[in-house]
């Protein structure tokens, strides 16, 4: 498949969402699905998956902390 093919594919298919906060467990199933292809890849391709999980986790981590500063200050 190409890119746009991909992107098509995950923004649209329809996925089993639970809460929010499971976004450390959606990390460690990408990280299941990099161990079941890494020993094809070469390392470069396996550091490219690495960095991206790593921007990933960045990312959900910044926007949980964000939800939770705005949840607290809308206690407040």
């Amino acid at each position: 498949m190409e890119r746009d093919e991909l992107l098509v594919q995950m923004i649209s298919r329809a996925a089993d969402l639970r809460n929010f906060g499971d976004w450390v467990d959606i990390l460690g199933k990408y990280a299941d699905c990099l161990a079941q292809v890494g020993t094809k890849l070469t390392p470069d391709e396996v550091e490219q998956f690495l960095e991206v999980g790593a921007v990933f986790y960045r990312t959900l981590a910044r926007a949980e902390d964000y939800r939770q500063n705005f949840r607290s200050e809308m206690k407040d």
